[in-house]
This record gives C-alpha cells, sequence and structure tokens, in this order.
C-alpha cells in the first residue's frame, strides 16, 4: 500500500441566478461554476513484473467548467393552459497536470475487445478518458494506392513505402509525425466521451379535461466507442449488418476493410470504431381525459382516463441500438430499450 496517499480535495466556484418575470409567468434559473479536483486518486501504471494490484496514488488535477440554464414558461389562454420547460448543461473537463514525466497515463488494454491495445488515456490539455488511437484515411483499392503511399525523407529526397505490408482492402493510417512509418507517434486524438451540451425539455398542455404532457432530454458533442466487433475478423463470425458495408473488391467500400487479422485493425484503436454520441430521447408522452367533465353527476372528483408512452423514439445517427452508453463512452451491443405503453385510470374521490 501507498502510506503517502490522500483524499481528493475539490475547490468550487459557483455562481448563480434565479429569476421570476412577468408575473411569475417566466422563470429563470443561471448557474456558472468552475471546479479544481487535486490529488486525483488513480492507480499506479506499474511494469507487470511488480506484480499484481498495484497501489493508488495522487496522480494529477482536472478542471470541470461549465454553465447551466434552464427557462420555465407558464401560461393559460382561456381553458387553454400550458408549460414549456427547457434545461442545458455545458461541461469542459480537462487534465491540468499528471505526475510523471510523460504528461499522461494509458489506460488499461483490451477494452475495446481483446488483444487490443488501451482505449481511454488521461492527458495534460485534454479531456480525462479521451479515446487515443490512430486516424484512418479511407480503405486501400488496389495495389496501386498502395505503391503510391509513400514518404520523402527531407534531407535526402529517399522515398519509401509507408504500409509496404498492406494488402488492398487494408485500413489506410495516417503517417501523423511524417516519419514514414505507423508507429505510436501516430496515436493522437480521435474521440471525447464527455458531452459538451446535456439538455432536456418537457412540455404540459391542458383544455377542457384534455391533458398532454411530452418529455425529452439527449446530449451532443460526445463520442461512442463501438466494442462488440470480434478481434479475429474472420468469415465465420457473427457480425452486425455493418460487415455488409466491408471492403470485398475494389469500389465496394472506403470506410470498413475486408475480414482478416491482416487489415491491421484486430490490435489497433482507430477511428473507424468511434461514432458521434448525440441523440434525444423523447422519454416520455402522455394523454389523458377526465370524464367528469362530461359526467357532471359523477361522485368523483376526478375520473381520468390515460395512455402512455415511455421511450417512444430516439433521434440519432449512431449505429447502435442504444446511444446512452454513460461516462465511458464505451458501447458493447447491450439489449436495446423497450418501447411501454401504460393504459391507466385516475379516481379522486
Amino acid at each position: 500500500p501507498n502510506e503517502d496517499v490522500t483524499w481528493e480535495t475539490s475547490e468550487q466556484l459557483d455562481l448563480g441566478l434565479d429569476a421570476r418575470f412577468l408575473s411569475g409567468r417566466l422563470s429563470l434559473n443561471f448557474d456558472w461554476y468552475n471546479k479544481k479536483t487535486k490529488d486525483l486518486l488513480i492507480v499506479a501504471p506499474i511494469l507487470d513484473s511488480y506484480g499484481t494490484n498495484a497501489p493508488y496514488i495522487n496522480g494529477g488535477d482536472i478542471r470541470n467548467t461549465g454553465v447551466e440554464i434552464s427557462l420555465d414558461w407558464t401560461d393559460n389562454v382561456g381553458d387553454f393552459s400550458y408549460s414549456i420547460k427547457g434545461n442545458m448543461s455545458y461541461n469542459r473537463n480537462e487534465v491540468l497536470s499528471i505526475d510523471n514525466d510523460q504528461g499522461f497515463i494509458n489506460g488499461t488494454s483490451n477494452i475495446l475487445t481483446h488483444n487490443t491495445t488501451y482505449l481511454a488515456r488521461a492527458e495534460v490539455g485534454q479531456p480525462l478518458g479521451f479515446f487515443h488511437g490512430y486516424k484512418t484515411d479511407g480503405i486501400f483499392q488496389n495495389q496501386e494506392q498502395i505503391d503510391a503511399y509513400i514518404w520523402t525523407d527531407p534531407e535526402t529526397g529517399a522515398t519509401q513505402k509507408i504500409m509496404p505490408d498492406a494488402q488492398p482492402g487494408d485500413v489506410i493510417f495516417k503517417d501523423l509525425n511524417n516519419n514514414g512509418v505507423i508507429d505510436d507517434g501516430d496515436k493522437t486524438f480521435i474521440g471525447d466521451p464527455h458531452p459538451d451540451v446535456t439538455y432536456g425539455l418537457s412540455i404540459t398542455l391542458g383544455y377542457k379535461g384534455f391533458d398532454f404532457a411530452v418529455t425529452g432530454y439527449g446530449v451532443a458533442g460526445n463520442q461512442i466507442a463501438k466494442s462488440y466487433r470480434n478481434n479475429t475478423n474472420t468469415t465465420f463470425d457473427n457480425y452486425t449488418t455493418e460487415i455488409l458495408g466491408r471492403w470485398h473488391g475494389e469500389g465496394t467500400s472506403n470506410r470498413y476493410p475486408r475480414l482478416g487479422n491482416s487489415a491491421m485493425i484486430a490490435e489497433h484503436v482507430t477511428d473507424i470504431d468511434i461514432e458521434n454520441g448525440d441523440y434525444l430521447r423523447i422519454q416520455n408522452m402522455t394523454l389523458g381525459y377526465d370524464f367528469k367533465r362530461l359526467w357532471k353527476n359523477c361522485p368523483l372528483s376526478q375520473l381520468r382516463l390515460y395512455v402512455s408512452v415511455q421511450n417512444l423514439y430516439t433521434f440519432t445517427g449512431f449505429e447502435g441500438y442504444d446511444p446512452e452508453v454513460g461516462m465511458t463512452g464505451i458501447y458493447s451491443g447491450g439489449y436495446p430499450r423497450l418501447r411501454k405503453w401504460t393504459f391507466g385510470a385516475d379516481f379522486t374521490f
């Protein structure tokens, strides 16, 4: 155990405003914060030869800065009443310091799938746990394209193939550090699991016994790492229908490579596995009617029948079942959310 480890500490400055306008019909809540967490608790990155169960250490500082805003408008026009509520929060997460010589700490391997390198990294100047991997530039369509992907030595003018062992159908990796080979120096930021914006909206309507309500929420500005592909990439594995868009001949695909380990994505984390995680989910929608309006002599003070649906629809470009994957940003192909219909009655005596 590390006898020098201490608790994390946080300092936060928070400025807020609560106000009501127009005879109370409009409500505003505004909040700005700047939070710094010091002595971040992390597991020490050590060599496997040191043994198991690495100790916790105080490994760095993190800052979260953001704004939260909510607006609420409530009014009525004759027999028609309505309420519209919206909220939005923006947060920026940044690692301020890492207590080692490199200025970063890599996450564990085998996260995206078996035998893959690490996926997440903590690095100064970047959001905590951002996705770190290779950027790609399409798929090699033929041998001529492989031969033309060359690097020129700025001093001698000599040229060499950047990916000499590639085959048609393989991924084109970008040589970001411009050294003529694909290595760890070409890895870079390929995604952030933290949303820039989280938001919600609710609308409530009422008219002569009818009531209607809808609520929704969503996020924007984050990325999701897809973690359900098999690392072997053979022709006898189960896949999603994405595999139908794989490369299987010149001109067939410029995104998904051919099947086979030699396609160089079996062990590497690339932007092919990263998708935008933006979504808007219609969480609940309810329509009801109070039959007390029709049955004037009803002994009940309320006789309301209603129908409600949960998880009505999710607007998203994400190709998986559900873009709501949590703070890790990793999607492992879990069971999709169910759409639930409810028919009910409210009796008030």
